[in-house]
């Protein structure tokens, strides 16, 4: 715990800097966990940690939120035309590995005719599901402008959630006499996992409920 606390202080220090390698970092970590790379709560961790350690509308907080804004971007995007230019030939390939996988892109695709951007945002949000908007999105020929809003709405808000965590850490933890890392980096995890947990057995319940193998 001590080891990581200073690793996430050195981190933060480096970004209020703007140290280009930590931005480029932060950047990539966007793009590869929108493709599809479990990051284990990474940069949920480092976000939580700079609004906790330097206040929510700090400079190092919004530039993490800005490179991981425009990873996500680029991660979507690759998802987006490749499944845009290969239509359902990649759903068929993939579908032969994935078998559900062409069950919830149907589900997704018809979300996406009312409210497109809104639509992509949410579904992104459910756990499980990151990816799935983009390839729905690409297949249906979506218009790209929507496609990118509700990203970079599901990016935000997401973002806004971690960084009220750390704020709420930060005024709860500010008395504790003891050193606030154990506290801090274990009941985040906890807090997120039990949070993942719950909004994943919603969605579940939600996607079971459209029909028989939905899942």
């Amino acid at each position: 715990m001590e080891w990581l606390y200073s690793q996430l202080s050195q981190l933060s220090d480096d970004v209020s800097l703007g140290n280009p390698a930590v931005l480029g970092v932060l950047f990539s970590l966007g793009i590869v966990g929108d493709i599809g790379v479990p990051l284990l709560l990474t940069v949920e961790l480092f976000l939580f940690f700079a609004s906790y350690n330097v206040g929510p509308l700090s400079t190092e907080v919004l530039l993490i939120v800005v490179a991981l804004l425009l990873g996500r971007e680029v991660g979507a995007a690759v998802l987006y035309w490749v499944s845009r230019t290969l239509g359902s030939r990649l759903i068929s390939r993939v579908g032969k590995r994935l078998p559900w996988l062409p069950r919830r892109i149907a589900w997704v695709r018809t979300r996406l005719y009312k409210r497109p951007a809104l639509s992509i945002a949410v579904v992104r949000l459910t756990p499980g599901l990151l990816q799935i908007p983009s390839l729905a999105a690409g297949v249906t020929h979506l218009r790209y402008s929507d496609f990118v809003l509700g990203v970079a709405l599901s990016s935000l808000a997401y973002d806004v959630v971690v960084i009220l965590l750390g704020l709420g850490a930060r005024f709860g933890l500010e008395n504790l006499e003891t050193n606030p890392a154990p506290y801090l980096l274990g009941g985040f995890i906890i807090f997120g996992a039990i949070i993942w947990l719950a909004l994943y057995l919603v969605s579940r319940r939600k996607l079971r409920g459209q029909g028989p193998g939905t899942l």
